[in-house]
């Protein structure tokens, strides 16, 4: 179930993860070279700020949160957002700007369709489509009818709704399985005589390179602009999940509307492999409307699979957990200086409350409110059972990796759990072992010299080991921690 929270939050931020990494390319050419969460663009977005791809995922995964996924309270948010927001697509804009209410909105749709039916197939539903799927975990049907009716709110034209139908139902999958989905397998829920088209239209994207769909404003192109990326991109032989950042890469690559089309494929990829596979250095940069952050895109989707229930603990709509972790772990604060680096701090949960640090990395879930102006969560179970952290190298060596890029900004950085006792000091590790140039077990000696009670347990151990020998292998050389 844990792992697949991590798919379910993995929905909207992979989407939110390609659409703020696209956004500063939009419109642009295809090239080569590095990609990076740069902002700017046609409209001036900043570094990881999502555009309205994700913001109206947003209008869509809440009202799902609400337990009602009516179409008319759906409508009247989405012309609500479209009355404040800073980028809406041409044809959204021309149905929302003329719908009185949400009532109106596919009626105002079908007769744009209609009148312009050559011109009335962009990618603007499929973009948002993919929270869909969180609305009726399993229930196939539900979610097809689903997405072909918040289609056709804006996007009346087949090409658009069929779409929007094979990428939810492809979501839906991939959240269920965490694996990536056969995309014919949603044929079966078109219309009988469209089910050939779109076979070719898929087949097609399987055989060419991602490149070769471009202009993408049109939804069959950004579909197959999305789909390409996707299984065009190797999974690597090491930490798999990896697959997501470069698949989406590729995506914006591409050019043309590459915020869009990284959305697009960010969903899937974000079901596949989950929100622990987005980079953190994303995660802590995308942010934007309504002045939402990745946190908050977390707690979104996990209450819309829910139907807007919390757990027992009041995750993820609690706003601070640690009362609670005070009530189960009585403990004294506790926050050390790491050997070696004297600017990160180590410590437990209650820590958080006595460090001053410029940026808090937790490893257990602290609740809907940020502690402090820069705070990261990170998806880490004190568990040695393979299936529970399914990308537990990539998540310690880019954790580790996060915190490198903090000091050398020349942050500091306080890093803890609920106990420091397993998670704390195998992340604290693979950081100075990263850092340092040194093995894992010469890292974790160093670490258990202001944290003797540190005990990682049998998985976390190994992963350490396995990510520390590929960094000496591939580093000649070391520097020291300033």
């Amino acid at each position: 179930m844990r792992a697949r929270n991590d798919r379910t939050a993995g929905v909207l931020v992979g989407l939110a993860a390609g659409d703020a990494l696209g956004a500063g390319y939009e419109f642009g050419p295809a090239f080569d070279g590095p990609v990076e969460m740069k902002g700017g663009g046609p409209f001036g977005w900043e570094p990881g700020e999502w555009t309205d791809d994700t913001q109206m995922a947003i209008c869509i995964a809440e009202q799902i949160a609400t337990g009602d996924l009516d179409l008319d309270a759906l409508g009247d948010r989405f012309i609500a957002w479209a009355s404040e927001a800073t980028d809406v697509g041409n044809q959204t804009r021309a149905v929302l700007s003329t719908a009185i209410d949400g009532a109106d909105l596919p009626a105002v749709a079908a007769d744009r369709f209609r009148d312009r039916p050559r011109n009335s197939a962009g990618n603007g539903s499929l973009m948002r489509t993919g929270p869909v799927a969180l609305a009726y975990p399993g229930e196939r049907d539900r979610i097809a009818e689903a997405a072909a009716d918040i289609s056709a709110l804006t996007h009346a034209d087949p090409l658009a709704v069929d779409a929007c139908v094979l990428w939810s139902l492809a979501v839906s999958d991939a959240v269920d399985t965490g694996m990536i989905p056969g995309m014919h397998r949603g044929l079966s829920y078109l219309p009988a005589d469209r089910r050939d088209r779109w076979a070719e239209i898929i087949d097609e994207a399987e055989e060419r390179p991602p490149g070769a769909f471009t202009p993408n404003g049109f939804v069959v192109t950004a579909f197959q602009a999305a789909w390409s990326s996707i299984i065009h991109t190797p999974i690597p032989d090491e930490q798999p999940s990896r697959h997501l950042p470069a698949a989406l890469e590729n995506a914006v690559r591409i050019g043309n509307d590459t915020d869009t089309v990284a959305a697009i494929a960010g969903t899937l990829l974000g079901a596949v492999w989950g929100s622990s596979a987005v980079p953190l250095a994303w995660k802590a940069a995308m942010h934007g409307w309504p002045g939402y952050t990745t946190r908050d895109l977390v707690r979104i989707a996990i209450l819309a699979a829910r139907g807007g229930r919390n757990g027992r603990t009041g995750w993820p709509s609690a706003p601070d957990l640690r009362p609670r972790y005070a009530r189960d772990y009585p403990q004294e604060p506790l926050a050390v200086a790491l050997p070696d680096d004297p600017g990160v701090l180590i410590g437990n949960v209650t820590g958080t409350r006595i460090a001053d640090t410029d940026v808090v990395v937790s490893l257990c879930r602290m609740g809907s409110d940020p502690v402090g102006p820069q705070h990261v969560d990170v998806r880490l179970i004190d568990s040695e059972r393979p299936e529970a952290n399914p990308h537990l190298d990539f998540v310690l060596d880019d954790t580790a990796r996060y915190i490198a890029d903090r000091r050398d900004a020349g942050e500091t950085v306080f890093l803890h759990c609920v106990r420091a006792q397993s998670r704390t000091p195998t992340v604290a590790a693979a950081y100075l072992a990263h850092r340092l140039g040194i093995s894992g077990p010469d890292a974790l000696e160093r670490v258990r010299e202001v944290l003797p009670a540190a005990e990682p347990n049998a998985g976390f151990l190994e992963a350490l080991d396995r990510i520390t020998t590929r960094t000496m292998t591939d580093r000649p050389d070391s520097g020291e921690a300033q």
